[in-house]
């Protein structure tokens, strides 16, 4: 403590700032002369009902969108499992389904004498049209 008390006989208890007269009583009114003006809240219009109600519109079409490609892509998946116990029966199920069912179906334009004088006319002898498909008999 000897310490202390010499520093403050030596230097003394002023440190040597002090506050201005009156500082304290105006500075309530200079830091509101530098804050910016005040701005109201914008008034919000009021909202019309299909402005309330079109979210919900929105996700009700959503839903329905989900709804249909499910559909569509189960539809697509799996036509028709067969039956095991009744495959005819299954079958006939599956043709009244699909009533273009021989649209599909991959038929040749040429008759089977046209395809057989094409052949006839690329091979020479019978022993080339064995090579080229490997006919055993």
């Amino acid at each position: 403590m000897k310490q202390e008390d010499s520093l403050l006989e030596k230097y003394g208890k002023d440190s040597g700032m002090k506050v201005p007269e009156g500082y304290f009583a105006e500075l309530q009114a200079n830091i509101m002369e530098s804050l910016p003006p005040y701005v109201s809240q914008p008034v919000v219009p009021e909202l019309s009902r299909w402005q309330r109600v079109k979210p919900y519109i929105y996700l009700a079409a959503m839903f329905c969108g989900i709804w249909l490609l499910m559909k569509v892509f189960h539809t697509v998946s799996d036509p028709l499992t067969l039956n095991l116990d009744n495959p005819p029966e299954a079958i006939v199920q599956l043709l009244e389904q699909e009533p273009d069912f021989y649209e599909y179906m991959a038929i040749p334009d040429d008759s089977d004498y046209d395809m057989e004088d094409e052949i006839l006319a690329s091979y020479d002898n019978f022993e080339d049209f064995e090579k080229d498909f490997n006919s055993q008999e």
